[in-house]
């Protein structure tokens, strides 16, 4: 087959070079109008988030007004007079020069007194409409709150207005109420002059009544648009009234309500994108919608105006380079034509050669293969060896540890189960004499009493001075009063063993290794009981406890797990100081963190503080054992706890334990009553 190689390179080059040149001019063009896009839609956010801006100052600055305004008119002595007495016609008369002031100088349309039974005493824009029960959100919760109350509300026909309606009180005595309101309208047409953006509200037409709509748009002039959506009418607009506003499409009110979101329209002859918000009633309520226009008929124009020549220019540009590149070409081809020839020639050659080399370069290759392939397998086998060792090693040594650790907690409970039942007792007959005690000492206070009243009415002075002066000499009174508090000391005392005994008693209980639901807020705080000869008077505990439901996991190994981190906190502080536990439920997860502000750790021996037989502390103070059995039951628990610690600052330990769902939350008086507790010693309390 004979090769033609001005016709291939040139189909080579000429092909990719044209879809090249035209990917690059089509990325462009798209590029153009993105960056256009994106610039319009970063000046149309901005003019969105201006318009909402000056809403809700505008909004902010009605209540102000409507507020100042009223309390100008609650102190008109004549106007008052009227409203105490009930006078209608005075207060007509007062109050409609003061009405179309506020018309005109600040666009209010509705102006009420309404009396304490929530009656309307007068309409002053329509005096013949009175004695109507008002039903109305703002001034229903005005007169629960006996505050001032503003919002926005729908008004008989069918129109947002903003209302405010003040309690008119006079010597702390309520007389009625003033209301006064400024249709959405005029405050629409205040906003337009101020951002230069249209607007439209549209109102649900559940919440309106069409009767009453119908003949508020014949009174105020405007065309009936009932019929013109489905389910939205439009209540007011910026915008002429036009037939040709019911080729508009609304959108739902929450998908306009997105960030990005918004729609182009065209409005005779003029194209607007238009931003909605939900619009919402003074209670919450979702009535309608609240719609931006913004015109953008010129910046489509400019911008066609802007892409045309571009796209004509560039065409221009590629066609140049096509023809340019195809000339070039044909002049390559000519010169390479000789020299591919030159080429063949020896490239014959050459390839003879390289077919020797390569059958010898083969042969060595399967050798080298199969030498790396020993290599590889003899370094693999050992590295797996080496590898299983020194797994067995560790969990050898972790096994150890647990099993040195768990017979020296069972040493422990076997002693402190000894030692609380020869302590409970001798404390019981102590706590049994005690109550009879007090009881005696009851009865002999009521008889000394009866004694001295009886002296008192039988003897004579003389007996009475000799049994009075005989009490003060011997004390009587405050031998009672010592002998009372002495009772109190010794059954605080009794008090304190018992939970004592109790707090060893439940750290002591043999069982088997089994999971249930159980308080973690218990377990913390029997621990706390059982080393309170630790605490002393030098540390305060702070229990910052939350509602956490009960813990899916093993009693007595939580038991142990709280032993070992509160050993630890007692230990890293040397003088006064603070041990702080705070506990919360989050994420499906229980949280709890003990912190103290003792000696802290060094960072380099932070990471290693849960390996077997590493410890910071001196030689035969720790073994090095207890965080990583602490380590160990909370990973076993499918837990996380991690630590956090500072030099001189102190420690932080974060237990996180997962959640069963089958846990109920825990009793809400709990909390408190171990709160409540207080671990006193002989030289003062101390609060845990």
């Amino acid at each position: 087959m004979k090769h033609n190689p001005e016709k291939s390179i040139r189909c080579r080059i000429l092909i990719p070079l044209s879809l090249t040149i035209t990917a690059l001019f089509c990325t462009f063009i798209y590029s153009t109008y993105q960056i256009r896009a994106e610039q319009n839609l970063i000046d149309m956010r901005h003019h969105y988030e201006v318009t909402q801006a000056y809403v809700d100052v505008s909004q902010a600055q009605r209540e102000t007004l409507l507020l100042n305004l009223m309390i100008e008119i609650s102190r008109n002595t004549q106007l008052r007079q009227a409203m105490m007495a009930n006078d209608r016609d005075t207060l007509y008369q007062h109050s409609l020069p003061l009405f179309n002031q506020l018309f005109q100088a600040h666009g209010i349309s509705h102006f009420y007194y309404h009396t304490p039974a929530a009656t309307t005493l007068l309409r002053v824009y329509s005096p013949d409409e009175f004695g109507d029960q008002v039903v109305r959100k703002t001034f229903l919760q005005a007169a629960h709150s006996q505050k001032f109350a503003f919002g926005l509300e729908l008004g008989r026909f069918g129109m947002p207005t903003y209302r405010g309606v003040f309690p008119w009180r006079v010597a702390d005595k309520l007389i009625g109420y003033i209301e006064l309101g400024i249709e959405v309208d005029y405050v629409l047409k205040q906003l337009q002059s101020i951002v230069k953006q249209d607007f439209m509200i549209t109102l649900d037409k559940q919440q309106l009544d069409r009767e009453q709509w119908e003949l508020g748009r014949k009174h105020s002039g405007r065309l009936n648009n009932w019929d013109l959506f489905s389910d939205q009418v439009i209540a007011y607009q910026t915008l002429p009234d036009s037939s040709n506003m019911s080729k508009i499409k609304l959108l739902a009110v929450k998908s306009l309500a997105a960030e990005e979101a918004y729609n182009d329209m065209a409005i005779d002859q003029q194209v607007y994108r238009i931003k909605g918000f939900p619009l919402f009633d003074f209670s919450g309520q979702l009535i309608g919608g609240f719609y931006v226009l913004h015109n953008v008929t010129q910046q489509i124009t400019s911008f066609k105006a802007f892409l045309v020549p571009i796209i004509l220019a560039s065409t221009s540009l590629c066609l140049v380079l096509f023809f340019f590149a195809y000339i070039v070409l044909g002049r390559m081809d000519q010169k390479l034509a000789v020299t591919r020839q030159r080429l063949n020639d020896e490239v014959a050659n050459v390839t003879l050669a390289n077919r020797q080399l390569e059958e010898e370069i083969g042969n060595r290759r399967q050798v080298e293969s199969k030498l790396q392939l020993l290599n590889q397998t003899l370094e693999e086998r050992v590295a797996q060896r080496t590898v299983a060792l020194v797994e067995l090693n560790r969990e050898l040594q972790e096994t150890q540890a647990t099993i040195l650790h768990q017979d020296k907690m069972a040493c422990i409970g076997q002693l402190c189960a000894g030692i609380a039942h020869d302590i409970n007792n001798p404390i019981g007959f102590v706590s049994h004499n005690l109550g009879t005690f007090e009881r005696y000492l009851e009865r002999l206070n009521q008889f000394f009493t009866l004694q001295i009243e009886l002296i008192k009415r039988r003897g004579d002075k003389e007996m009475v001075a000799a049994c009075m002066k005989g009490r003060q000499d011997f004390r009587i009174d405050e031998m009672l009063r010592e002998m009372s508090v002495m009772l109190a000391e010794c059954r605080d005392g009794t008090t304190r063993i018992s939970q004592t005994v109790q707090g060893l008693r439940n750290f002591s209980c043999k069982e088997i290794p089994r999971r249930e639901f159980i308080d973690l807020h218990q377990c913390i705080d029997s621990t706390l009981a059982l080393i309170r000869h630790e605490l002393h008077t030098k540390i305060e505990v702070v229990r910052n406890y939350g509602d956490i439901p009960r813990c899916y996991c093993c009693a007595g190994q939580m038991n142990q797990v709280f032993l070992n981190l509160f050993i630890n906190a007692t230990q890293a502080i040397t003088g006064p100081g603070k041990i702080q536990i705070q506990s919360w439920a989050e994420d499906k997860k229980i949280w709890i963190t003990i912190s103290d502000n003792g000696c802290g750790i060094s960072p380099d021996k932070l990471e290693h503080i849960f390996e077997p037989f590493f410890t910071t502390k001196e030689i035969g103070v720790g073994t090095g054992l207890g965080l990583s059995i602490v380590y160990d039951i909370v990973t076993r628990h499918k837990g996380i706890i991690d630590v956090a610690s500072k030099l001189g600052s102190g420690t932080t330990f974060t237990l996180c334990m997962p959640l069963d769902m089958r846990a109920k939350l825990r009793d809400p008086n709990a909390a408190a009553l171990f709160s409540a507790n207080l671990i006193r010693t002989e030289n003062g309390d101390h609060r845990d």
